[in-house]
């Protein structure tokens, strides 16, 4: 593994950036929407001493490069199955967050094979369900689905304002490519739905849950939990979306005594 520095590797039809550090069975993290693998720099120094922690930037994010196009979380978890092939694993644990928890969902649906244990983070089944869409997320939702591309990047600029000071990567597009990188991304989901479909999952999962996350309802934590055969539930106290930054310590403790236990 490379030690800490970032390098990029070929995955199927583009190039993905990547960093491995520590020993151990391979575990892999998936970041968010907004941000990239940067968001595990805290919870990350926690895991290396058990685990080969490799982070990466999905499509549209960091230092990854794939020609700009539509996608889904299917092909999101594809590219994952191709990282993990490209690094010569066999098998990874996988830890997801948010976004990332989708993509981990579809992962373990679809490349069982290639599944050690499982951690699903501040992630939903359904982000987008009737009963939960309102407001400026329809709109946006609405202006993708009718192909309204000028709208759709002014309503996420509205509900995504941070992405305008984030730092980006050397590969990252530039305004206003940004803008458009991360309104595929956002699409990528609109149609993401695994109620009922999760039971298949044999691998151990543990999930992961803020107390406090106001994006995501502890209720969904429950759910997801109860669908997956080998499923615990941990929920964070004191923390709220972003738990891998609020407890890291507490987080990485309870993970690295599950997957441990995961055969």
């Amino acid at each position: 593994m490379n030690g800490g520095t970032a390098s990029l590797v070929r995955t199927g039809s583009g190039f993905t950036s990547f960093r491995a550090d520590g020993a151990g069975p391979p575990l892999v993290l998936l970041h968010g929407l907004q941000v990239g693998q940067e968001l595990f720099d805290e919870l990350r120094v926690y895991l290396e001493a058990s685990f080969t922690v490799v982070t990466y930037d999905q499509r549209d994010r960091g230092d990854t490069v794939f020609e700009p196009s539509a996608y889904t979380t299917d092909d999101l978890a594809d590219d994952l199955a191709a990282l993990i092939g490209a690094l010569g694993f066999t098998r990874a644990h996988v830890l997801g967050t948010s976004f990332g928890g989708m993509v981990a969902q579809a992962f373990a649906l679809r490349h069982a094979d290639l599944l050690g244990g499982l951690v699903l983070g501040a992630t939903s089944q359904a982000p987008f369900r009737d009963e939960r869409i309102a407001g400026p997320v329809a709109e946006l939702l609405g202006a993708l689905e009718n192909g309204a591309e000028e709208r759709a990047r002014a309503l996420l600029a509205r509900m995504a304002p941070a992405t305008a000071s984030a730092p980006m990567g050397r590969g990252a597009p530039t305004p206003p490519d940004r803008d458009d990188a991360l309104m595929r991304r956002f699409a990528a989901t609109r149609s993401f739905d695994t109620r009922g479909r999760l039971g298949p999952i044999s691998a151990g999962t543990l999930v992961v849950h803020g107390r406090d996350d106001a994006v995501v309802p502890v209720a969904d934590a429950l759910s997801m939990a109860d669908e997956i055969p080998r499923a615990d539930v941990l929920v964070l106290s004191g923390s709220g979306h972003t738990w891998e930054n609020e407890r890291p310590a507490r987080a990485a403790a309870a993970i690295v005594a599950f997957l441990s236990e995961v055969r």
